[in-house]
C-alpha cells in the first residue's frame, strides 16, 4: 500500500506529527484558545520561520494559570521533544512518520499524569534543572508545508477539518478537485458536462487541436520572416537618406522598375506592410497554439494577409488562406473552447 503524503503534497515530519494529533482530536490553537488538560497545539512558528522554532504542545498545568509547554522540533530524520517546565526531553528516531504524532501525544501525556503526581506530593522544579532542557533550532519544512498552513490560517480555518474535508490530501484539495472539474471528471455529473464524454476527448479532437498548435508554429515562423522583410526595407530606406538622395521621400525621378530600388517609398512601404503582417501573425500564432480567440485569430489572418507587399506575399496570401480553411473545421469550436451548448 502507498502511504499518501501527509498534508497536501508535503511529507515533512512536522506535518505527520500534526496530521497524527489532529486525527487524535487534539485542538488547533494556532488562532487562539486556551489550552485543556490533554493538551492542544499550536503552529505558529510554522508561519512565522517555517518551524525552525518547532511545533507547540501545551497542556494546562498542575497550578492555576500555569502551563506545559512542549516543543516539537524535526532534526534530520528524528524528531525532539523538550519541555523545561515538566523537566522531558527525548528523541524520536526510526519511528514511522504516520506514527510520530500518536506516539509523542501517548509518551507525554503519560508523563504529564507521572510529573502532576509527583508535583502534588511536594516536588518543585528547581530554576537550573528547568533551564537545562532547551529546545534546539530545527529544520524549517518545506515551501509546500509552510504556504499550505499560510492559505488556511489566513482564511480563519484551523487544521481541525483535515479528515472531515480531506483537503490535505493531495487528491482531495481544492485545486485537484476544480482539476479534475475542468477536465470533465468532476463527481457531480453536472460537472461531468452532462455525463457525457467531451467531445475534446476524441481522438479526432485531440489530432485537430496538435495540427492547430503545428499550424500556430508555422503563423509565427512566417511572422519572424516577415519582420525580417521589414527590418531590411527600413535599413534601405534608411540608405537612402544616408546618401542625402533628393527623392528621399517623393517618388521623383521614377522612370522604370530598376529606379524602384532608388527611392524610398516602395522600402518604407514594405516595411510597413511586413510590420502588420508580422504582428498580425505573430499574434494569431500564439492564439492558435493556446487555442484560444477563435474569432480573433480569424480576424489577424485577413488583416495579415491584406498588407502582402515583397516577399510577404508569398508567405501571407497562401499561409492565410490554409490556416483560415482550417479554421472552418465542425472540432475548431470545441478544441478552441467555444462549444456552444
Amino acid at each position: 500500500m502507498v502511504i499518501p503524503r501527509a498534508m497536501g503534497a508535503a511529507d515533512d515530519l512536522l506535518a505527520w506529527v500534526l496530521r497524527g494529533w489532529v486525527e487524535a482530536g487534539v485542538p488547533d490553537l494556532t488562532l487562539g484558545g486556551e489550552a485543556p488538560a490533554e493538551g492542544g497545539f499550536s503552529a505558529e512558528n510554522v508561519r512565522h520561520n517555517a518551524g525552525a522554532d518547532g511545533l507547540l504542545l501545551t497542556f494546562a498545568g498542575h497550578d492555576p494559570d500555569e502551563e506545559w509547554v512542549y516543543v516539537v522540533v524535526a532534526l534530520g530524520r528524528s524528531v525532539q521533544v523538550s519541555c523545561g517546565d515538566t523537566l522531558f526531553s527525548h528523541a524520536y528516531a526510526g519511528v514511522p512518520p504516520a506514527e510520530l504524532g500518536p506516539r509523542i501525544l501517548t509518551d507525554v501525556r503519560a508523563h504529564n499524569e507521572a510529573f502532576r503526581e509527583w508535583r502534588a506530593q511536594g516536588g518543585v522544579v528547581g530554576l537550573a534543572e528547568a533551564r537545562s532542557i532547551r529546545p534546539p533550532r530545527g529544520d524549517g519544512g518545506s515551501r509546500g508545508f509552510v504556504d499550505l498552513l499560510e492559505r488556511r490560517y489566513t482564511l480563519g480555518q484551523t487544521l481541525e477539518a483535515g479528515p472531515s474535508e480531506g483537503w490535505w490530501l493531495p487528491a482531495h484539495t481544492a485545486i485537484a478537485l476544480g482539476g479534475a472539474i475542468r477536465k470533465g471528471e468532476g463527481q457531480d455529473p453536472t460537472f461531468r458536462l452532462g455525463a457525457v464524454e467531451p467531445e475534446a476527448q476524441s481522438p479526432e479532437e485531440r489530432a485537430y487541436a496538435r495540427s492547430m498548435q503545428s499550424l500556430g508554429m508555422g503563423l509565427m515562423v512566417a511572422a519572424v520572416l516577415g519582420a525580417l522583410v521589414g527590418g531590411l526595407g527600413l535599413t534601405w530606406a534608411g540608405f537612402n537618406v544616408f546618401r542625402q538622395r533628393a527623392d528621399v521621400i517623393l517618388t521623383a525621378g521614377l522612370k522604370g522598375v530598376p529606379d524602384l530600388l532608388t527611392v524610398n517609398a516602395l522600402p518604407l512601404l514594405a516595411f510597413l506592410g511586413a510590420v502588420v503582417f508580422a504582428g498580425a501573425f505573430f499574434t494569431a500564432g500564439l492564439r492558435m497554439r493556446a487555442r484560444r480567440n477563435l474569432l480573433l485569430v480569424r480576424v489577424l489572418l485577413v488583416v495579415g494577409a491584406i498588407p502582402c507587399s515583397g516577399a510577404c506575399c508569398f508567405a501571407g496570401l497562401p499561409l492565410a488562406a490554409w490556416a483560415l480553411y482550417r479554421l472552418q473545421s465542425p472540432h475548431a469550436a470545441a478544441v478552441f473552447g467555444e462549444r456552444r451548448s
